[in-house]
């Protein structure tokens, strides 16, 4: 008499996890597969984040960046030596009277402060 080996099937790295009734009714999720294939290791694969949606318009993305004027870095120039960390209200100030976006004054004190090393030299990399 032939005997009769039931198998079972692993899901492959590539495929779905599938839902398992449970007893009372209710569906889950089957654990992902322990192959670990296809996840570097030591990855926790619950820590994934879904990729993030750009903010920017169309138009905004085909745009160059735009560089500041030689005016516009003098008055900046200017104002960080008075100040190297202006609150929101003199960055707006300062970007009114630039003609730039607050935005872009901030990043500029941002990258200039740490261009000179920033709190005595004290990086955090």
């Amino acid at each position: 008499m032939a005997e009769v080996v039931s198998q079972t099937q692993h899901p492959q790295p590539h495929e779905e996890p599938q839902s398992i009734k449970q007893e009372d009714g209710k569906a889950r999720m089957a654990p992902p597969s322990s192959s670990g294939a296809s996840t570097p290791t030591g990855a926790n694969t619950n820590s994934r984040r879904p990729p993030r949606k750009s903010t920017l318009t169309q138009q905004q993305k085909n745009q160059k960046r735009q560089r500041a004027t030689q005016d516009q870095l003098m008055t900046l120039e200017v104002e960080f030596n008075k100040n190297p960390t202006p609150t929101a209200l003199v960055r707006e100030r300062i970007a009114q009277d630039i003609n730039m976006t607050e935005r872009s004054v901030q990043i500029w004190f941002q990258n200039r402060y740490e261009s000179i090393g920033g709190e005595g030299g004290n990086r955090r990399r």
